[in-house]
């Protein structure tokens, strides 16, 4: 049986939302590339639903444009 590596989307893929598990053979990870992102293990899955999966660059403070 071929190595499968569990990923989690992160672009809508047919009837797949982004957030769920998808198991890809280990020699098709690349074409995933932008689709899906790798997980570790349980916990990191757990921890990721948890948080709500925000992004870390954005916060709620008001950033200043360019040049004022």
């Amino acid at each position: 049986m071929p190595d499968t590596v569990k990923m989690r989307l992160t672009f809508p893929r047919g009837k797949q939302m982004p957030g769920e598990i998808v198991e890809v053979p280990a020699d098709e990870v690349h074409r995933w590339t932008g689709f899906a992102k790798a997980v570790d293990d349980k916990k990191a899955d757990e921890a990721a639903k948890a948080s709500g999966e925000k992004n870390p660059t954005t916060g709620s403070v008001p950033q200043k444009a360019a040049g004022k």
